[in-house]
């Protein structure tokens, strides 16, 4: 995914109470979950990685987020509820498109 729509009244919202740390740490595991289309692994050492959190207060602060926002679901991963919904509307409407696009082949170029 090249893009993910933010909704800034429901992130301002959500997140008002987060340090500035916290806000970083969310932004890059949002941002990887979307550009990986995949959930986190429930072991908080990849979200390290991916939030290059190396000191301790850095660790904190994902932990926090990873707590608030990444829930750990029965598959052994972490899920943010609103990114998900966004990626499930996102593969409809590539599937939709991709039979519009077989659909607009057929009329054009006719069946082969």
């Amino acid at each position: 995914m090249n893009w993910y729509p933010r909704y800034y009244g429901d992130y301002g919202r959500d997140t008002a109470h987060l340090t500035l740390t916290e806000h970083g740490a969310y932004a890059v595991l949002l941002d990887h979950y979307y550009a990986t289309r995949r959930q986190l692994p429930e072991n908080p050492d990849y979200a390290y990685r991916v939030c290059r959190a190396f000191a301790e207060h850095e660790r904190e602060a994902v932990d926090s987020v990873l707590e608030q926002f990444f829930a750990v679901n029965g598959d052994g991963t972490r899920h943010n509820k609103r990114a998900d919904e966004e990626l499930e509307k996102e593969a409809a409407i590539v599937e939709q498109r991709r039979k519009a696009g077989i659909q607009g082949a057929k009329v054009r170029y006719g069946k082969r």
